[in-house]
């Protein structure tokens, strides 16, 4: 069984292993110290949607030196 600690923000206790610089993970992401899922309430068309629209993409690849055949130096950084 993991160790469990108490949070250091409500007191809860969680498992060791889950604790994110000694808070829970509610607490962790209330505080910020990771990211979570929040609905932005976004309406309308998103990228998906303008594939249909925009015209496809007619890059040729003259800005990538391996597209134009010109050979990459294999030198090592020191």
């Amino acid at each position: 069984m993991e160790r469990m600690r108490p949070c250091r923000r409500c007191g809860h206790p969680t498992r060791v292993d889950r604790m994110i610089q000694g808070y829970g993970r509610n607490c962790a992401a209330q505080l910020g110290l990771i990211g979570g899922t929040v609905d932005t309430g976004h309406a309308g068309p998103d990228l998906f949607d303008l594939i249909e629209v925009e015209p496809d993409d007619e890059c040729d690849g003259w800005d990538r030196p391996a597209d134009r055949g010109i050979p990459i130096s294999a030198r090592r950084r020191r």
